[in-house]
């Protein structure tokens, strides 16, 4: 009898044991899985310059900057370039060492698979009587709209809304001087309600002081009651991730330097 019971008992440890490295292996599995999932990105050169890329590899440039202004000129790489309006400090098309397709226009775009929106907006609060007008561009990247609002002065009216549509990421000038202010630019947040914020034009520690003192980005993070604040090189992204996510992320970028 006792045999028996031996016998038992090491039959039950050995099943316990088979589970767990089958549950294990499931596990492993699963996470092989997560990570094998495709993943745009969204990289920050300084200033209003970013690169967006798609699943399928596809650049999209923002706003290139010259030298002169503190920032390292890139070189940048791009298959489309995007300007949201023609101050030095964001036309520098010459920076992109590939060749791309420019748009500076409104309208709707559809290059090289990604569709474009641009928007008018002001660059002041005077309807560019002070510095001119401002193109907000949305992108459609593999199903996530992401949202660059260039260099815009002032809170967005119930059309400008409209024509820019659902955001789900949006980089935003915060820096104040030329653009929005970190009060003014929380309230163009909850405006376009993204679900990922990304800001850009503010001071740092190399912006020239010929251009001007702006607020730091500290200022802006103190407007964002409630957002999960998060610090990256590069912000990795795709559609069913973005659906997911529960938290509103306030994504600052380490510029490239």
């Amino acid at each position: 009898m006792k045999k028996g019971i031996k016998r038992w008992k090491v039959f039950f440890l050995s099943l316990v044991v088979s589970i767990g490295m089958m549950g294990m292996a499931a596990f492993a599995a699963d996470a092989n899985k997560n990570t094998g999932k495709k993943h745009a990105s969204i990289e920050w050169s300084g200033h209003s310059c970013f690169t967006i890329t798609n699943e399928k590899g596809t650049k999209v440039v923002t706003d290139p900057f010259p030298d002169g202004i503190g920032y390292k000129v890139p070189e940048l790489y791009a298959d489309i370039a995007t300007v949201s309006h023609d101050h030095f400090d964001h036309n520098n098309l010459a920076a992109i060492k590939s060749n791309f397709t420019a748009v500076r226009e409104r309208g709707q775009f559809n290059v090289d698979g990604i569709k474009i929106k641009g928007t008018k907006t002001y660059h002041d609060t005077e309807l560019g009587a002070l510095r001119g007008e401002n193109t907000v561009y949305t992108y459609d990247i593999d199903g996530v709209n992401v949202c660059h609002l260039g260099d815009l002065g002032h809170e967005l009216t119930k059309d400008q809304l409209k024509s820019i549509g659902k955001v789900d990421i949006l980089i935003i000038p915060v820096g104040g001087l030329y653009t929005i202010d970190p009060e003014v630019a929380a309230k163009v947040v909850n405006q376009l309600d993204p679900k990922v914020v990304i800001p850009m034009h503010y001071q740092t520690e190399v912006l020239s002081p010929d251009f001007g003192t702006l607020s730091k980005v500290d200022s802006f993070v103190e407007q964002m009651k409630g957002w999960k604040v998060v610090k990256e090189d590069t912000f990795s992204f795709n559609q069913s991730e973005i659906k997911a996510s529960k938290d509103k992320q306030l994504v600052i970028l380490n510029y490239n330097k």
